[in-house]
C-alpha cells in the first residue's frame, strides 16, 4: 500500500469455560499500533466472540503467586509477579486475554484456528507454561519484548486441553514502550517469533502470510484518483475514497489485517497520546462487528437444525504504553473508561477487579425551559 500521509505506527480469547466453545466456536480479533508525536506508543485491540464474556479488568499486584495448570489439571510451574499488571479476564477466570503491565509491556491474545500447534509438556514439568496462562506469565515477568524473546527459548508452551473445552488455538501480539513489537506463534510444535514493524495482527493464517498478502495490495492509497480521459471523454471519480477502492470490507482475518494497516498508516500523525487514543478508537470502529453481521452454524446435539452463534465485538482497548494508561469500552457501553497503572497500588496481596459496564448510558442534554 502506498500512502502520502503516513503515521509513525503501523490487541481475548477463550478462558477456561466450556460455555465459550459450545456457544461461540468462532472468534475474530484485531490489534494495531500507532505512535503520537510526543513519543507514546498506543496499542489498539478489539475482542470478538459469539457470546458475552462477562469480562472484568483484573489488577494483579507485585509479589502475587501465579500458577500454570498442567495437562493433568494439577498445579504446574508457579512464579512470583515482578511487574504489576492490568489484564482483562473472561467468565470469572483470572486468565488475562489482553493487558499492559506497569513497565509498559502489552500482550494481546488472539485466536489462531487451524494452525496453532504447541510444544509437548516436558517430562519433569518444569519451565513450562500453558497457552491459557501465557499472557499472565509474560505480563507479570517482563518489561520489554527483548526479555520475552529471550525467555521463550527457556520455557515450553503447551496446550491446556480442559475437559469439555478442548484445545485452544492462540497466538500473541506483544509490544513495549520502547517501540519493540513481536508476534509469537507455535505451529507444528515449533516456536516462531516474528518482528512486527507493521504493528498489526489479526488471526489465521500465520503472521508471515499476512505480510506477504500486503504485496498484493500496494496499489491502495489514501489519495483520491485523478479523472480518466478516454479519447474525448473525461471519466470523473464517482466520489470520495477512490484511492482505497478495492480495500476489503468483510470481517475475515486477512481483510481486517489489510484494513487496519490501511487506516493506521494513512492516518494523519497526532501530536499527543490522548489524541492518539481518540484516533485508535476511531480505527477500532472500522473493524467493530455488530451483532448479526457474522454468524456461524452450531450443530444441534439432538440431530435437529443447527442454531446460529453471532460474532460480536465484546470490548475494545487502547493501551498507552508511555503513560501506562489502559482505556476500554464495551459493546453495550461505548463510554470510554481508563485505568491509570501509575495510580494503582500494586503492593497489595490480592487481585483487584474493575467492572466493565455493558449497559448503554446516555447523557440527556435537552435544554430546560
Amino acid at each position: 500500500m502506498t500512502f502520502q500521509l503516513i503515521g509513525r505506527a503501523a490487541l481475548a480469547l477463550l478462558a477456561a469455560s466450556a460455555l465459550v466453545v459450545v456457544a461461540a466456536p468462532a472468534a475474530a480479533c484485531t490489534t494495531f499500533r500507532l505512535q503520537s508525536q510526543d513519543g507514546a506508543w498506543l496499542i489498539g485491540r478489539s475482542m470478538e466472540l459469539g457470546m458475552s464474556l462477562d469480562s472484568q479488568v483484573m489488577l494483579v499486584p507485585r509479589g502475587y503467586r501465579l500458577t500454570s495448570t498442567r495437562p493433568d489439571l494439577k498445579p504446574g510451574m508457579d512464579w512470583t509477579v515482578k511487574h504489576g499488571f492490568a489484564g482483562i479476564n473472561t467468565l470469572g477466570k483470572d486468565l488475562s486475554t489482553d493487558g499492559m503491565n506497569e513497565a509498559g509491556l502489552s500482550v494481546g491474545t488472539l485466536y489462531f484456528p487451524g494452525f496453532a500447534g504447541y510444544q509437548p509438556f516436558p517430562a519433569d514439568g518444569k519451565h513450562a507454561v500453558s497457552n491459557l496462562d501465557f499472557s499472565n506469565w509474560a505480563l507479570s515477568q517482563f518489561a520489554t519484548v527483548g526479555e520475552v524473546r529471550e525467555a521463550l527459548s527457556r520455557v515450553a508452551v503447551y496446550d491446556l486441553n480442559l475437559p469439555l473445552v478442548g484445545p485452544q488455538a492462540l497466538h500473541w501480539a506483544i509490544a513495549d514502550a520502547q517501540g519493540g513489537a513481536i508476534v509469537v506463534e507455535y505451529v507444528g510444535g515449533k516456536l516462531t517469533v516474528y518482528d512486527n514493524p507493521i504493528g498489526v495482527m489479526t488471526n489465521a493464517p500465520p503472521f508471515d502470510w499476512h505480510l506477504t498478502n500486503l504485496r498484493a495490495h500496494i496499489n491502495l492509497t489514501n489519495i483520491n484518483v485523478d479523472a480518466l480521459k478516454l479519447g474525448t471523454v473525461q471519466i470523473q471519480p464517482i466520489g470520495q475514497g477512490t484511492g482505497l477502492l478495492g480495500l476489503p470490507g468483510d470481517y475475515t482475518p486477512p481483510s481486517r489485517f489489510l484494513k487496519a494497516v490501511a487506516l493506521a498508516y494513512s492516518s494523519v500523525p497526532v501530536a499527543t497520546a490522548i489524541e492518539g487514543v481518540n484516533l485508535a478508537f476511531h480505527i477500532l470502529n472500522a473493524v467493530d462487528i455488530p451483532i448479526g453481521a457474522v454468524a456461524e452454524k452450531v450443530p444441534s446435539k439432538t440431530g435437529g437444525a443447527p442454531t446460529l452463534a453471532y460474532e460480536q465485538t465484546q470490548w475494545a482497548t487502547v493501551h498507552d504504553l508511555k503513560n501506562r494508561i489502559s482505556y476500554f469500552r464495551t459493546y453495550g457501553n461505548l463510554d470510554l473508561r481508563k485505568v491509570e497503572l501509575k495510580r494503582v497500588d500494586f503492593d497489595g496481596k490480592a487481585i483487584q477487579h474493575v467492572a466493565m459496564p455493558t449497559a448503554m448510558e446516555v447523557e440527556d442534554v435537552t435544554p430546560t425551559r
